[in-house]
């Protein structure tokens, strides 16, 4: 029995090879945050984009954080609220390359 349940551990069919759940993106003041979560040993970290058409090109901004959490919706969440922030503060300037 033991040795079942660590072949399921290990074996290329387990939980641990699925790719985690795509979220859905939210429009923000003419912009669209999508939250992409990165899996660390210590659990989640925010991750994501922010995107938007300029002048019928579309732009997107990588966004990227130190937080991390054990509990994915919060990051999820932090995530959603930083790219606010983002938003909130830079606007379009965060596409300057």
């Amino acid at each position: 029995m033991v040795m079942k349940f660590l072949r399921g551990l290990f074996s290329p069919g387990s939980r641990a090879s699925e790719p985690p759940p795509v979220e859905a993106s939210i429009e923000y003041s003419g912009y669209t945050i999508t939250p992409a979560p990165e899996k660390e040993a210590a659990g989640w970290r925010v991750a994501g984009t922010i995107s938007k058409d300029i002048s019928g090109d579309r732009k997107v901004y990588r966004l990227g954080r130190a937080d991390t959490s054990p509990d994915r919706d919060a990051i999820v969440a932090m995530t959603i609220e930083k790219a606010k922030r983002v938003i909130d503060e830079q606007g379009e300037r965060m596409f300057r390359d």
